[in-house]
């Protein structure tokens, strides 16, 4: 039990910089479960819907690619393949369901992002970083800025939320650390990089973070001083003005069917119109099965034959996991999807109870729900680092909550 857990904390700190390493520990993780607890154990919690639902939406996937028809295998495999991490739900959550280390993988987590932190600082200031490494984003010294910016947001809200912790317990100079180690994270998304879906799910998450500890006129007061201060940066950031600025040339872009890019950047607004467009035709075209497994880039090859301009841009994920569900698996699929979404919230309901709500809990609920809110303009169930962050944070925190509290659904 030791070894998983010393492995799943490199893994968490691996998460932010590498894929390939990543996937090779999470095999060697699954593994070690198996050999460790038995398939039999594993068994035992399949039927709570916290777990039963990701298994059941691994299944239609499976199944799914039988009826996609004219589509090639590798396409049906490589969607299927983006599937097959939810099954990991459950192997975690068993063994957190016996390991009491889960505060340490988020530490190991939190060490290797404010690593990332501090790299993606130097590369902002130092053009010959910027070159020696072959960035291609300011900022952005590994993957993505989107990817960043997932993991730099629900970091700056937990640490506020364990300053909040800190401060109620009498502990004045960790919640002042702690503050300004999650100010240092937003400070990099305002005044380096961010992604423009952190405009809607960071929002949503200090919101949760001030219904939990604070009530009454301090609740307005905070409100009204997080405007002026968005406000403010808003005035005083380039990078913010940049990424506002962007969006109404976007419109402009979808408008006139133009593919072009803005200050360097495709134009991600004016594609996300075309491919939602696109895509309720496809639902529409099939609504209750789908079109199966990885049928999503022959339906826009489809679509786009003879076109140009966005309608003839071909993808196969159509930046939005409702859209990219119903396309292949139909409304079946989006039930089962909704339905799971809703059971992960359902665990982690101890965590909106106010302060003296389980805080693990807590975490897992606004991990979930910013899940839900980049949901919206990404398909990130499907991503890599997304999704499995996403798996990591339902497996672990649900595991450990189990060993808290034996018989909870």
């Amino acid at each position: 039990m030791r070894v998983i857990d010393f492995t799943i904390m490199i893994l968490a700190a691996a998460l932010p910089w590498s894929t390939s390493v990543t996937t090779i520990l999470i095999i060697a993780v699954l593994l070690m479960v198996l050999i460790t607890y038995g398939p039999l154990e594993l068994t035992k919690d399949w039927t709570r819907p916290a777990y039963a639902l990701p298994i059941a939406l691994f299944g239609i996937a499976a199944i799914g690619v039988t009826w996609a028809h004219e589509v090639q295998w590798s396409d049906r495999l490589h969607a299927f393949e983006k599937v097959t991490k939810l099954l990991w739900v459950l192997p975690l959550a068993l063994h957190f369901r016996e390991s009491d280390r889960a505060l340490m993988v988020f530490g190991a987590y939190v060490a290797s992002n404010l690593a990332l932190l501090a790299f993606s600082f130097v590369l902002f200031v130092s053009p010959y970083v910027f070159h020696l490494i072959g960035a291609r984003e300011p900022g952005v010294p590994v993957k993505n800025y989107i990817d960043q910016s997932q993991g730099f947001v629900l970091i700056a809200v937990v640490l506020l939320g364990l300053a909040a912790e800190s401060l109620r317990g009498g502990r004045r100079n960790r919640a002042v650390l702690l503050c300004a180690v999650s100010a240092t994270f937003l400070a990099n998304l305002a005044f380096v990089n961010v992604a423009r879906t952190a405009f809607i799910y960071l929002p949503i998450m200090l919101t949760l973070l001030a219904l939990r500890y604070v009530r009454g006129w301090p609740l307005l007061a905070l409100f009204a001083g997080t405007c002026a201060l968005t406000a403010g940066l808003l005035a005083t950031s380039p990078n913010l003005q940049s990424k506002t600025s962007r969006l109404f040339n976007e419109i402009d872009s979808y408008r006139a069917n133009a593919v072009f890019t803005v200050d360097g950047y495709p134009a991600g607004g004016a594609e996300r119109l075309e491919f939602w467009r696109k895509s309720i035709g496809f639902v529409r075209s099939a609504p209750v099965l789908g079109h199966g497994t990885g049928s999503t880039k022959s339906l826009f090859a489809t679509a786009a034959a003879g076109h140009g301009g966005l309608t003839g841009v071909i993808v196969d994920n159509p930046h939005n996991q409702t859209l990219a569900v119903a396309i292949q698996w139909g409304m079946v699929g989006c039930v089962i999807l909704f339905g799971m979404w809703g059971a992960h919230l359902w665990l982690f309901r101890e965590g909106v109870m106010g302060p003296t709500g389980n805080f693990l809990a807590w975490i897992g609920f606004v991990a979930v729900v910013q899940n839900i809110a980049s949901s919206v303009f990404n398909s990130h169930l499907f991503d890599f680092y997304q999704g499995w962050l996403y798996v990591f944070v339902v497996g672990i925190v649900g595991g450990q909550l189990r060993r808290e509290n034996p018989g909870a659904r």
